[in-house]
């Protein structure tokens, strides 16, 4: 591993030394590269920082770091900090609580630096000193944890430098009461607390948790607090209370505790509120596992909903971890993703209903597909995506989703109670080790007759492959079955014969006893003779007899899980028969899976200010046109010949210029510039080049007009920070085969994979190998994108700085083993990353560690990758946004090796086991916690600090091809919204487990309806745009015209508001929806009525009332 990390450096320093010399021409807003490299959290932390003059903290934090835990290094290094000298005690306090803060966050995101908009000493109504922390907006990308401990860090800090407690007035003790609601009709809280919460953690705080004001709305009572110094709902304040004290009282709790802090105590108060109000506290309940609709809450219209909660016909709940699971990601069949018509694709987010709130869809197709139901009444398993495909046009009704993939981890994650899982082949494998000692040969799949003698051998249950549904089925019902095949059903040589009537077909079907179907008769093959035994019925002479009475024996003292159908079925058998099946898993398709170029809206090509001349498309051609362009820019002056210029690089005498004033209106030569930028990089013809209306920088440096000129040639285009993106979500994967990521042998040895995870030499693309922890394997359209990105930045070496070619890419396999920055949007921070091979899917694969590292995890979450030497290159911190979260997703410092210490502990969750013990199973049984046997389980947590804890990570389910399933989910295929909603209805039709009307209700009450109410609003008192310079207006001129002359439109359209009212009609009827839903929808036509048709009273004659 090493050597790996070894390569990547040495790879690193080439970039870096041809980006330093490049930027060393003087062509740039600076002559050094401006993203600089930190190799663990500590350095990290104090790049990060660097303006606050923190100089020297990262080895102090290194020393720290080796005796204590995170959290405590955070809350050590700011009380140390607090005592360093500084212009004013609220500089010293605002440093420490900085720098305390970016310890707990990994150096990695923006909420030190523009989260804590700043702190200021106060005085209580005694005279005596507080300290007030003033939080932004952007501290919501710190997470409950860091809001929480960022307001003990302050606590802490302000005991240093001798200040009081904060003692805070009743009228700003309500504030929050009204403003925590009013901030949750704004935005998204996680939690939100009543007013008892907010009234225990906001009158006891020793430290006042202020905040600017970041909404547009107003607090109506207690305004104009003379502490408080605005009326406007403060976002960072809300959040601080709700989800980081609120929320997370428990970690302040063992914080404090742990390190004796005093004045914290009501935080025990609250919990103790808690625990008493909570219903969560009550033992009895804790341990059941009840249905959970949470996941349908904001259904939209398009996206179907799979499974209803805990629903028979539902996913499965299969345990063990995939190649491409953990980290929120779940597995379930390539089968499953044909026949749900294709809705769900790699990489497509779905909410479940446990154990977490979401995750991201990938294949695995060694746990079993779905059940359907034929049109002509067949009941088939599709475990291939080959017979998924083979079925789909017939498929009548999906009866079983098939099993879901979930890690013992998730649970772990989420503090959620292990539930019974699928008695599946590993569960029956380890169970009969531990009963046989060696395992027979023909374990894996003996014949029923086999399956039964190894039962009774050596007392382990029936073998999964003949099972059946049976604690799908109440035992009444399975008695009816009984009856009548006893009374009417036939064994021939190819199975149990049983006429054809509605109730024994539908048991058939719960049951999953695969069958054929012909007009008169259903024939069960594979399952007759473990349906016919579980029924206490036998064959004899020809004919079927009663053997054993299908009676229920009563619950067995000490019995942890059981039902009355098993514990009849396994008495009817002889042997123990388990369920098949317990936990089912509801969900619902979220956002479609993504692999697409970042844009900014409208794209330009360069961040070069065009003011109103370049038109509606921003066109540097246009805007050329004109004699004289003016544009606000920063003045920059050259530091030879003193000339002032807006451009980097001085025209007279090419030296590097540098900024002396604030930006200013200026008037340049477009024509001439362009003409000049035109020549310097050999363009004969000039491309549609788009640049922006202004820039919205600090000094409004604008960037050089070569490189738009360059990016339009190659059809790519810039982001806000000079640098270009590609977007894909994320998904991990810690094993490969070479052969599925389009890599050859030979190039896996050059990347460094010689050997399979059996220690094998790799001689074939097909041996699974294990990946490094800084590789990625992005989609096919990232190589083919970044394919064009190599070649500007080839051109741009060449032609703009005049230096070798680098990439030299004719293909994207050319790019395998160049290096590139992943970087998530709420972070500032990159990580350095391999491109390793491709994937046809529209995800990026990356190991967890990688995914980790950037904050993100896997429920669905994208980020963007750069190349290297584009971001090294052409990013700059004078293109980014002079505003609150301007910094965020910006590579203000790239990690060039990743500590798997240092990333985000929910890595830490992930096992790693090749095979899950019998203990695992035996405590879903009895709904256990995870905790109580994580001593039996391999997780990361265990491995960080030894040898292995980079690598020798195992999964215990495998899969052909990590990229098998549709190529993109439905969603984005399907062309209009009614198109989608017409598609989700109909799978809603055709799944079992799915309640169509509930679905219509829900996308009615909760997408259509709020919708075109809004429309409606936003019609009324909507604004005006020119069509020609892009002006708007909130009412019209007088002139009845835009100032430049131009014909004014309508910013909202009648079509626009009505779009969704005759799909609405038309499913609130078909679907038999209630009288109040439905008079809902005609009072909001009749509202449409009104405001789009006449209401003048028509001519009428006199017998047109006769």
């Amino acid at each position: 591993m090493e050597e790996y990390f070894k390569d990547l450096f040495s790879e690193a320093d080439r970039c870096y030394g041809i980006a330093r010399k490049a930027r060393s021409r003087g062509l740039d807003p600076e002559v050094f590269v401006e993203i600089p490299r930190a190799e663990d959290l500590a350095s990290r932390c104090e790049k990060l920082l660097e303006a606050w003059h923190v100089e020297g903290i990262a080895e102090r934090i290194r020393e720290l770091s080796k005796k204590h835990n995170r959290e405590e290094v955070s809350l050590l290094i700011a009380k140390e900090m607090a005592t360093q000298p500084a212009k004013t005690r609220e500089e010293s306090i605002d440093r420490a609580v900085r720098v305390g803060l970016a310890v707990l966050t990994e150096g990695i995101l923006v909420a030190p630096l523009e989260g804590i908009a700043g702190v200021k000493i106060g005085r209580n109504g005694d005279g005596s000193e507080y300290l007030a922390i003033s939080f932004a907006g952007p501290i919501r990308a710190a997470g409950g944890t860091g809001q929480a401990l960022s307001v003990l860090i302050g606590d802490v800090v302000r005991r240093e430098v001798g200040i009081g407690k904060y003692i805070p007035t009743e009228s700003e003790v309500q504030r929050f009461k009204e403003e925590i609601p009013l901030y949750k009709q704004c935005q998204h809280l996680q939690y939100t607390p009543g007013n008892e919460e907010i009234e225990i953690i906001a009158r006891s705080c020793p430290v006042c948790v202020d905040g600017e004001g970041t909404e547009d709305m107003e607090i109506s009572g207690f305004r104009d607090l003379p502490r408080i110094e605005t009326n406007k709902v403060r976002g960072g304040a809300c959040l601080v209370i709700a989800e980081g004290m609120c929320l997370k009282a428990p970690k302040i709790q063992k914080h404090v505790r742990k390190l004796g802090i005093d004045g914290w105590e009501f935080i025990d108060e609250y919990l103790e509120w808690k625990k008493r109000h909570d219903d969560k506290g009550d033992d009895n309940k804790a341990k059941k596992i009840v249905p959970d609709a949470k996941f349908l809450k904001d259904m939209v219209a398009g996206r179907p909903v799979l499974a209803h909660p805990s629903r028979v016909g539902g996913f499965r709940l299969r345990y063990g971890r995939g190649r491409t699971t953990g980290l929120a990601a779940l597995a379930i069949p390539p089968a499953t993703m044909f026949a749900l018509d294709d809705f769900l694709a790699v990489g497509t987010q779905i909410k479940i209903e446990r154990p977490g709130k979401a995750g991201a869809v990938t294949p695995c197709d060694s746990i079993e597909g779905p059940i359907l139901l034929l049109k002509n009444g067949d009941l088939v398993q599709a475990n291939t995506a080959k017979e998924a495909k083979m079925y789909r046009p017939d498929i009548a009704e999906l009866v079983d989703l098939g099993e879901v993939l979930l890690a013992y981890g998730e649970f772990m994650e989420n503090n959620h109670i292990l539930a019974p899982g699928a008695y599946a082949p590993e569960w029956y494998k380890v169970e009969l080790r531990a009963k046989a000692g060696d395992l027979p040969e023909d374990w894996a799949e003996p014949s029923y007759e086999r399956a039964k003698e190894i039962s009774r051998t050596y007392g382990v249950p029936l073998h999964p492959r003949h099972n059946l549904f049976w604690y799908d089925v109440p035992l009444e019902e399975l008695s009816a079955l009984r009856v009548r095949v006893l009374a009417a059903g036939l064994w021939k040589e190819d199975g149990l014969h049983i006429p054809r009537e509605p109730g024994t077909k539908h048991t058939l079907e719960t049951l999953a006893a695969l069958h054929r179907a012909t007009p008169e008769e259903v024939i069960v093959e594979f399952y007759g003779r473990p349906l016919l035994e579980g029924l206490g019925l036998a064959v004899e002479n020809g004919g079927i007899v009663a053997r054993t009475p299908l009676e229920d024996p009563g619950e067995p003292e000490g019995a942890v899980f059981s039902s009355p159908t098993l514990r009849a079925v396994s008495r009817a058998m002889g042997i123990e028969v388990r369920a098949r099946a317990v936990t089912r898993i509801g969900s619902r398709m979220a956002r479609p899976e993504k692999a697409k170029e970042r844009k900014m809206k409208p794209p330009p090509h360069a961040l070069f200010p065009l003011g109103m001349s370049g038109g509606m498309q921003r066109l540097v051609s246009t805007a050329a046109n004109e004699a004289r362009v003016e544009a606000e820019m920063g003045l920059r002056q050259c530091p030879e010949c003193g000339k002032n210029t807006f451009l980097c690089s001085c025209a007279e005498c090419g030296a590097h210029t540098f900024t002396v004033n604030r930006p200013t209106p200026q008037r340049i030569d477009l024509n001439v510039l362009l003409s000049e930028a035109m020549a310097r990089v050999g363009v004969a013809v000039a491309p549609e080049i788009k640049g922006v209306q202004g820039m919205i920088s600090k000094n409004k440096t604008p960037e050089a007009l070569e490189k738009g000129l360059l990016r339009a040639v190659h059809d790519i285009f810039v982001f806000k920070d000079g640098t270009i993106r590609f977007d894909m979500t994320d998904v991990p994967v810690t094993h490969f085969r070479p052969g599925e990521i389009g890599l050859s042998v030979e190039k896996a040895h050059a990347l460094g994979y010689l050997r399979d995870v059996h220690n094998q030499e790799v001689t074939s693309a097909d041996q699974v190998c294990e990946l490094k922890v800084q590789d990625i394997i992005p989609s096919e359209s990232c190589g083919d994108y970044f394919i064009r990105v190599a070649d500007f930045i080839d051109d741009l070496l060449q032609k703009y700085y005049g230096l070798e070619r680098f990439y030299n890419a004719d293909n994207r396999g050319d790019l395998i083993g160049h290096l590139t920055i992943g970087l998530a949007p709420h972070t500032s921070g990159g990580i350095l990353c391999r491109i390793i091979g491709y994937t046809h899917t529209n995800v990026g694969y990356g190991h967890p560690f990688f995914h980790a590292a950037k904050r993100r995890n896997a429920d669905g979450d994208e980020d963007s990758v750069i190349l290297l030497l584009d971001g090294l290159l052409n990013f700059s911190k004078q293109f980014l946004p002079d505003r609150r979260g301007g910094l965020m997703d910006a590579p203000l410092v790239l990690t060039t090796r990743l500590d798997p210490n240092e990333i985000d502990k929910e890595a830490h969750n992930i096992d790693v086991l090749w095979e899950y013990p019998l203990g695992f199973y035996q405590a879903c049984m009895e709904y256990k916690h995870p905790k109580e046997i994580d001593s039996i389980m391999d997780q990361v947590a265990g491995r960080i600090g030894s040898a292995l804890q980079y690598e020798g990570f195992g999964y215990t389910h495998d899969t052909r091809d990590i990229s098998e399933g549709p190529e993109e989910s439905a969603y984005k295929t399907l062309e209009t919204m009614i198109d989608k909603m017409n598609a989700q209805l109909e799978l809603a039709r055709k799944i079992r487990a799915v309640d169509a009307k509930d679905v219509v209700y829900r996308v009615i009450t909760k997408h259509f309806l709020p919708d075109m109410i809004g429309n409606l609003k936003s019609f009324s008192s909507q604004s005006l745009r020119c069509t020609k310079c892009g002006a708007k207006y909130r009412r019209i001129p007088l002139r009845g015209r835009c100032y430049c002359g131009n014909n004014l439109t309508l910013t909202v359209h009648e079509k626009s508001v009505k779009k969704y009212l005759e799909i609405t009609k038309e499913i609130s009827e078909k679907f038999e929806l209630d009288a109040y839903t439905q008079q809902r929808i005609a009072i909001v036509e009749e509202s449409m009525n009104s405001l789009f048709q006449s209401d003048k009273i028509k001519r009428c004659k006199l017998t047109d009332f006769m």
